[in-house]
């Protein structure tokens, strides 16, 4: 690899003191309103994502990638930032929680903060000033001051009344001196809704891109653009080391990938290294499609919302029966949180109702009302599966309300997490001939074997070397 000696990446972190602060609708609305400007955007998001990388990729018309720090190290997270700014006018990486939110107490490991400090990155902070008016100065004051964060500007985030907004500019800037930006104004016109793991999908939003661009237009009229590009364009010269070209195959066998409203939780990176390994990638629809793609050498069913389509699903059981057979023939498959599920015997759903899945598995899938496992975890292999082979690791992430009853004690892995000091592990996961599959989402480059173990099984179904 070469070295970028005083690169000028332009670049903002966009931040908040908490979750549910406007993050997501704020930084929507940014790529949205320098995109009309002509610039070309590219979208990041800090931590373990799906959704909100799919609304940055629909407005840019670039891939989101994410930048995890705690599931990848720093030489991979700048790696990755700076193969996806090639090409880039402005780089804007959304956080995640609140600025100093991470792994546990730690206030720079995983955190929106820590991955500032990784990109040497200027932060842009977006605050909701809800029934508070010179405390946001405080609030903004501890912010800056507590890390080794480089604050560049606040934007306000509904505030009630023009006074209000001028009340709070004048206090922040004055005690916390940190420049506003301007300010978001409250609407119902831009409110994204939500569901039990977050917000619905962006394939799932109605009028999207009517609210994408209202969006724009209350920042281009409300939030000084011209000063953010500024801050942006002004970060510091970044040393960084320049990927080298890829050793790309030519693709010598298709991956069948499942995408529809049901399944869409994939990273782009995991999708991006199958093909660079020589995948061709196929899409199918659990849902609509009553076969596989022709000539499928392997199979991948991500994330996503079986627990909300299972009725659709259950019903379409031609692809169900393929799916099974091509298990008996020994095609490798991988199942991964609700492609897991979808693996399973059956479904059941919080009213009771019960809808057939696959069966490769002998599980049952039922809902909780609570979520389980949720966090990061390191996932350690105890048998051979066709993503690891016993004793490899990698980093992951768990978040489903769904468990799978078993009756067997057959596990292929072993979850391990570190809570206040103390180390919990659990197993997990099922297989079955070439079939695998488990609740923790894995990212690709945290442990790039897994990724070459799963293509070399496919290579090996498909007859080639």
């Amino acid at each position: 690899m070469d070295k970028g000696i005083g690169q000028k990446i332009p670049r903002l972190v966009i931040a908040a003191p908490s979750s549910g602060s406007g993050k997501t609708t704020f930084s929507m609305g940014l790529m949205a309103a320098f995109c009309r400007r002509g610039l070309k955007v590219q979208p990041f998001k800090v931590g373990p994502d799906y959704i909100d990388p799919a609304f940055h990729t629909g407005i840019t018309g670039r891939n989101s990638i994410n930048l995890d720090g705690w599931m990848l190290e720093e030489p991979v997270l700048r790696q990755l930032f700076a193969k996806g700014s090639q090409g880039a006018d402005l780089s804007i990486v959304e956080g995640v929680m609140g600025l100093y939110d991470g792994y546990g107490a730690d206030p720079m490991e995983g955190s929106t903060a820590g991955m500032a400090k990784i990109l040497q990155a200027p932060v842009i902070l977006i605050m909701t000033i809800d029934a508070m008016a010179a405390s946001a100065a405080a609030i903004a004051y501890g912010l800056k001051e507590f890390g080794p964060v480089n604050l560049k500007g606040i934007v306000i985030n509904k505030p009630s009344s023009p006074h209000h907004y001028q009340i709070v500019k004048d206090a922040i800037e004055k005690y916390a001196g940190v420049q506003v930006l301007g300010f978001l104004p409250k609407t119902t016109d831009i409110e994204l809704k939500s569901r039990h793991l977050g917000l619905v999908q962006s394939s799932e939003t109605e009028n999207l891109p009517e609210i994408v661009d209202v969006l724009a237009d209350l920042i281009e009229e409300n939030i000084d653009l011209d000063l953010l590009l500024k801050v942006a364009e002004d970060a510091s010269p970044w040393e960084f080391e320049i990927p080298a070209s890829p050793d790309i195959r030519k693709a010598e066998f298709k991956i069948a990938v499942a995408r529809d409203q049901a399944f869409s939780f994939y990273y782009h990176e995991n999708l991006s290294m199958l093909c660079r390994l020589g995948a061709e990638l196929v899409f199918f629809s659990p849902i609509r499609d009553k076969a596989l793609p022709r000539d499928s050498c392997g199979i991948y069913i991500g994330g996503g919302y079986p627990e909300v389509f299972a009725p659709e699903i259950a019903a379409n059981t031609a692809l169900m029966q393929d799916i099974k057979e091509k298990a008996e023939q020994g095609m490798p498959i991988y199942g991964e949180c609700g492609g897991y599920m979808y693996l399973n015997k059956n479904f059941t759903n919080d009213a009771g109702e019960i809808f057939p899945f696959v069966g490769i598995f002998d599980g049952e899938a039922v809902m909780t009302n609570r979520l389980q496992n949720f966090g990061y975890l390191e996932v350690l292999g105890l048998t051979d599966t066709v993503l690891f082979e016993k004793g490899e690791r990698i980093k992951a992430h768990e978040f489903h309300k769904s468990k799978i009853l078993r009756t067997d004690d057959n596990f292929c892995m072993q979850g391990e997490k570190v809570k206040n000091g103390a180390k919990t592990e659990w197993h997990c996961g099922r297989k079955y001939k070439n079939v695998f599959g488990m609740y923790p989402h894995i990212y690709f480059p945290a442990n790039e074997k897994f990724a070459i173990n799963f293509v070399r099984h496919c290579r090996e179904y498909a007859g080639l070397r």
